[in-house]
């Protein structure tokens, strides 16, 4: 398979010279057979002037031409820039770092430009705005995606137990019972567990619980031979129904239940403030206390967090954290507070120009650290190009200007031609006729 071949776009000029040299080689040729028939003084001016515009013409798409090829197969002096590649290469960065892009320069056009105005009306657009939430969207879903929910789970619950344990809750535990005792506190988180124990004691679980309990009751009565045999009987003659014992308790603390519900319920009220006396000494009693923190420390570490994250928490944060669009509830939530964060720091007195000395300061120093790899950069580029690439890089960057070359060439070859021709036809041979050399 034959390389591809890149096509130069010609401009027009370019296309005039071309134009030109055939013209003035069309011309030559006219003129030169023309020569032997015609003998006027000023048919010999104007084959000087053709002439001399042909050879200007010639000569000039030859010198050009050399600069990036061999024209007519001639290997001497030729295809210049191709044999100095890397010595134009070295001279473009050598260029760009000394003239075109100096770090002083670099450094002046990054102090003139102000960064929080661009910045501000960036974050404050409708994309901006998208952007951020995408941004932490995307953030927040590769940092959750990085483990399973079971694993998060795990690390979750490790250090929720460390929390827990490190925490002391006789102390705010007692404080809160008190409000709710002494001061009736916290009624309507009272009345929303009393709500809750209600519709527990119609469960199986709690049914069958206190049915062991009456049973368990009912065997500690049978004391003697005597006990054991009423109570048997009792029970032969369905008198002791434990089944319709535990009902009738449920109901009737249901019942209490209900009219503890009522707001400012007396009878709920004596019964707390009767506890009033053992909760103010209990902090004073290590005994209590240590009792109570054992008991709590046990039940940190009896629980299962692990199966509690996993089933409860990591599907909720899942939802509220995942989502590759940017429409997630934390996203969304982050994306807002980010933006009173970056209103309030606008609107802080000093705070733009220490944000915008900030910035500058950052980006003059990525320039002086990245200024040296503007060379690298053009050099990589550069010789990575073929040859034909690299010749019609730098070709296209000049080609009108080489047009012009060749077009002035001929035109001044003309006209050096013609004032020749007329400087011989009416200075030099009159002189000479004077003199009566010719």
């Amino acid at each position: 398979m034959s390389p591809r071949v890149i096509e130069i776009p010609r401009t027009p000029y370019t296309t005039y010279a071309n134009r030109l040299l055939l013209t003035m080689a069309v011309l030559f040729g006219l003129v030169w057979w023309g020569q032997w028939y015609i003998t006027a003084p000023w048919y010999d001016g104007l084959y000087w002037f053709v002439q001399s515009a042909l050879i200007g013409s010639v000569a000039d798409w030859f010198a050009v031409t050399a600069l990036f090829r061999k024209p007519l197969g001639v290997s001497f002096h030729t295809e210049l820039i191709p044999r100095n590649k890397n010595r134009l290469i070295e001279g473009i960065i050598r260029m760009v770092n000394t003239k075109l892009l100096t770090y002083d320069q670099c450094k002046r056009a990054i102090e003139r430009v102000q960064f929080v105005p661009f910045i501000d009306q960036y974050i404050r657009s409708d994309v901006g705005r998208n952007t951020v939430r995408q941004g932490i969207a995307t953030v927040l879903s590769e940092l959750w995606e990085r483990r399973s929910d079971r694993e998060w789970a795990q690390w979750g619950a490790q250090r929720l137990r460390k929390f827990l344990h490190n925490q002391s809750f006789i102390g705010p535990m007692q404080q809160t019972l008190l409000h709710v005792c002494e001061h009736n506190r916290y009624e309507s988180v009272v009345i929303r567990g009393i709500d809750y124990l209600q519709r527990a004691l119609y469960t199986p679980k709690a049914q069958q619980w206190l049915e062991a309990v009456i049973k368990e009751e009912i065997e500690k009565r049978k004391k003697d031979v005597v006990s054991a045999m009423l109570i048997g009987l009792s029970e032969g003659l369905n008198i002791v129904n434990v089944q319709e014992m535990a009902r009738a308790i449920i109901e009737e603390v249901h019942q209490m239940l209900e009219r503890w519900k009522q707001p400012n319920s007396t009878e709920r009220l004596v019964w707390l403030h009767q506890w009033v006396g053992p909760l103010q000494h209990m902090a004073s009693s290590r005994s209590i206390t240590k009792t109570l923190d054992d008991a709590i420390q046990q039940w940190i570490d009896v629980q299962d967090w692990e199966l509690m994250l996993e089933e409860y928490v990591c599907p909720r944060i899942r939802e509220g954290m995942v989502s590759a669009d940017g429409t997630s509830p934390m996203a969304i939530a982050l994306e807002s507070s980010f933006q009173e964060l970056w209103n309030h720091y606008c609107e802080e007195p000093g705070m733009v120009e220490r944000l915008e000395e900030a910035l500058t300061h950052i980006m003059l120093h990525i320039a002086s650290k990245s200024h040296g790899f503007i060379g690298i950069i053009i050099r990589e580029v550069l010789q990575s190009l073929s040859t034909e690439r690299f010749i019609h890089f730098i070709e296209s960057k000049v080609e009108e200007d080489l047009a012009w070359i060749r077009i002035n060439g001929a035109l001044v070859g003309g006209v050096a031609g013609l004032g020749t021709w007329l400087f011989l036809y009416y200075v030099y041979e009159p002189v000479l006729h004077g003199l009566g050399i010719l």
